[in-house]
């Protein structure tokens, strides 16, 4: 039902605001009196009121017509906290610009408004607006409006617009307080794992994590290649943490240990603690894995509740 709706919907959505209703009514009074009187001053301000509407209409759809918006995730996402998107307005395929143009994005707990004042044709611009998601998961896409008041303020003419954005939201993490005094006690393993961050002599060069310090940036390498490159230092051995997040019990209990799981992942890079991840049996980040923190956050954030899974 809803894709018909869709399917079928108005290309434009016309809203008249207080001003517009006012000079609607002034033009309907002119009407009439015209009719009335016979004036033709009245005729010819009604003439004038009548193609001033027209003309708003013309230049209104000149300024929305063939206007895109594109959206990126600007930081990192957390369930119920505070991110950012990065919102592009293109006017590339336009010979008309865009002008006042106001975008407003239906998406987390509260709608987010842009504003591009001006866009040139065959142009665009970003802004950065501030994005609170409610739930974890990846948003496919977000439902947008694309409004003008172009020329007189006289009528809002709007598109409706479904923006695809691929973002993925990560779980909420758990309180800093909790997550420093309930995180595992490192496990016993044949094998153990080189911090790469103590010690006086380097062993090479990779590529820059978050928990790295700044004093281990490699700036030759950095400036070679491009990309931020760190010292990796010859260590002492450090046990690697094991996470698991069990998969049965109740979707609160298992949203609350996803919880739990992202706070410890943040705090044990923060202390730059290698960990391994596991949801249920599957192994979903290893110690080794330069990439972990990344691949751990995903894995929470695609995880899903069987019910069918034992408790």
């Amino acid at each position: 039902m809803r894709s018909a709706a869709r399917r079928f919907r108005f290309p434009r959505h016309l809203r008249v605001p207080f001003a517009g209703r006012a000079f609607l009514l002034l033009t309907l009074g002119i009407g009439v009196a015209a009719v009335n009187t016979g004036n033709n001053l009245l005729y010819l301000a009604l003439s004038l009121n009548l193609s001033l509407i027209l003309l708003s209409g013309v230049l209104s759809e000149g300024t929305l017509r063939d206007v895109t918006l594109k959206v990126r995730l600007a930081s990192e996402a957390f369930a119920g906290g505070e991110a950012f998107l990065a919102v592009t307005c293109s006017a590339k395929t336009k010979r008309f610009p865009g002008i006042s143009l106001v975008a407003v994005l239906r998406a987390g707990e509260d709608p987010s408004t842009v504003r591009f004042p001006d866009i040139a044709p065959g142009t665009s611009v970003t802004r950065v607006v501030p994005f609170r998601p409610i739930r974890r998961g990846e948003v496919d896409s977000i439902h947008a409006s694309v409004s003008t008041r172009f020329p007189f303020s006289l009528f809002e003419k709007s598109v409706e617009l479904d923006v695809p954005v691929g973002v993925i939201v990560y779980p909420r993490p758990s309180p800093p307080a909790a997550r420093c005094d309930d995180l595992p006690v490192a496990t016993p393993s044949e094998r153990r794992f080189l911090s790469g961050r103590v010690g006086a002599f380097p062993r090479g060069v990779r590529e820059h994590l978050p928990a790295d310090p700044a004093r281990d940036i490699h700036w030759k390498a950095t400036a070679r290649t491009g990309r931020w490159m760190v010292k990796e230092r010859e260590g002492e051995g450090a046990p690697g943490i094991d996470l698991r997040v069990e998969e049965g019990g109740t979707p609160e209990a298992f949203e609350t240990r996803l919880s739990e799981a992202c706070g410890a992942v943040l705090e044990l890079e923060r202390r730059a603690v290698p960990f391994r991840l596991r949801i249920g049996d599957r192994l979903c980040a290893d110690a080794h894995d330069p990439d972990r923190r990344s691949k751990a956050l995903l894995a929470l954030a695609n995880a899903w509740f069987d019910p069918a899974t034992p408790s």
